[in-house]
């Protein structure tokens, strides 16, 4: 289809220059004329199978780069699919540890609440601050607070104040 319209254009300009030549006045002029006409049109059809060569290689360049660009993206549809899985995966297993923590701390404060208040004092003083104010939380509040009473003022005062204190403080990162 190229091809046929680029030969309309073709003779389209042979017939525009025979026409804008005018014709021959002598017998040897008019040979020369046809000549040069034939080779101005030679010359345009030269320049517009350029033209098409120029656009085939342009074209074969942009279905190599769609095609480059359709693997990459595949690649990184699979690589996004990849992460997803994984992070389903170790959701799972932060479920299945939280879980297990909170099995232990449950444990852990049926064993604080089974003890005397001096000893269960004694065991969440010298216990991390953090698990032994979840274990305090959680315990029988009752039993939580003889243990708080038989600790030393400014242990108790600390745990007292966290266990009072707002989730999250605004402001803080």
């Amino acid at each position: 289809m190229l091809r046929a319209l680029l030969s309309v254009i073709a003779v389209s300009a042979v017939i525009l220059a025979a026409t804008a030549m005018g014709s021959p006045t002598g017998k040897n002029s008019g040979a020369t004329v046809r000549s040069e006409q034939a080779k101005g049109a030679e010359a345009i059809m030269d320049l517009l199978e350029q033209r098409e060569r120029g656009l085939d290689r342009r074209e074969a360049t942009l279905k190599a780069r769609e095609a480059d660009i359709k693997a990459a993206e595949d690649q990184l549809n699979k690589k996004l699919t990849n992460l997803q899985t994984l992070r389903d995966q170790i959701k799972g297993q932060l479920s299945e540890l939280d879980d297990e923590q909170k099995g232990r701390v449950t444990k852990l404060v049926k064993m604080i609440e089974s003890v005397r208040d001096k000893q269960a004092a004694a065991i969440l003083a010298a216990t991390d601050a953090d698990v032994a104010l979840v274990v305090l939380m959680r315990m029988n509040t009752s039993k939580a607070g003889k243990a708080l009473a038989a600790m030393p003022p400014e242990v108790a005062a600390k745990f007292a104040k966290k266990m009072g204190a707002p989730p999250l403080k605004s402001g803080s990162k």
